[in-house]
């Protein structure tokens, strides 16, 4: 979160400002209420607390997937420098994962390997702080909260476990599962709920009053994990970051 706060600041600071402009202008705003079309890919994971309250989890790794998003941007100016900005996106995002886990007093080890590809709608509300660097150029910088909801997706699993039989005999299994990534019930691995709640901070530039680039990271607040009674309680927060490329009418 730190990092993701100075970068966006850093990208606020001007390299050349006209003397005749003010960078941040407290004027009536040109427009009350403006929109704007957003497409661009994003990167996505989640972070988990398996390591901790699973004892016999020796091996825990979560990898980063690449999706993409598309929607569209409202800004609600209170001011020419200020507005609220809202809008509504369509979210594809994935990860990967790989964990292993042994037991020797029930005599067991298996690793799993997991595949999640899911959808969210995906509604933010922020501040939008807007920044004259050029006479053709805006910088902004944006923070607040988002709202998502989750609409399909799947889960592939591939699971492999060696333990031992009354008779002490080795014996392996494997097993290849698909689910629905919302649809799994609590006592599935990486059982989700569909609703999730954050914060979300990016920064922008706008070129010729059209023309937008933006970046943004958004952290998972609520604990989206399905608990199971009688369970260690689990804790599973979404993360993301996303590049967009856009076009303000």
């Amino acid at each position: 979160m730190k990092k993701a706060i100075l970068f966006c600041i850093a990208m606020l600071i001007p390299v050349a400002v006209n003397s005749q402009q003010r960078i941040i202008d407290t004027s009536r705003p040109d427009k009350f209420i403006t929109f704007g079309v957003r497409a661009g890919l994003n990167s996505s994971g989640l972070d988990n607390n398996y390591l901790s309250v699973q004892p016999e989890m020796i091996q825990n790794n979560f990898y980063w997937r690449t999706g993409g998003h598309l929607g569209g941007a409202v800004d609600m100016y209170l001011r020419q420098f200020l507005s609220i900005q809202t809008g509504f996106y369509w979210e594809n995002r994935s990860f990967d994962c790989s964990l292993m886990a042994a037991d020797s007093k029930e005599d067991y080890m298996g690793s799993m390997f997991v595949n999640a590809r899911f959808n969210y709608l995906h509604i933010p509300v922020m501040l939008s702080l807007k920044f004259n660097l050029l006479p053709d150029l805006v910088s902004e910088l944006d923070f607040g909260v988002y709202y998502a909801i989750g609409v399909g997706g799947k889960k592939k699993s591939h699971s492999y476990i060696a333990f031992g039989d009354e008779d002490s005999e080795l014996i392996f299994d494997t097993a290849n599962t698909e689910t629905g990534y919302f649809s799994a019930g609590s006592k599935d691995f990486l059982a989700v709920r569909k609703s999730d709640f954050g914060l979300k901070i990016g920064t922008g530039l706008t070129f010729f009053k059209h023309y937008y680039i933006g970046v943004f990271y958004q952290r998972g607040l609520k604990n989206i994990a399905k608990q199971n009674e009688g369970s260690p309680r689990l804790e599973f927060h979404n993360n993301c970051w996303n590049v967009s490329l856009g076009y303000n009418f």
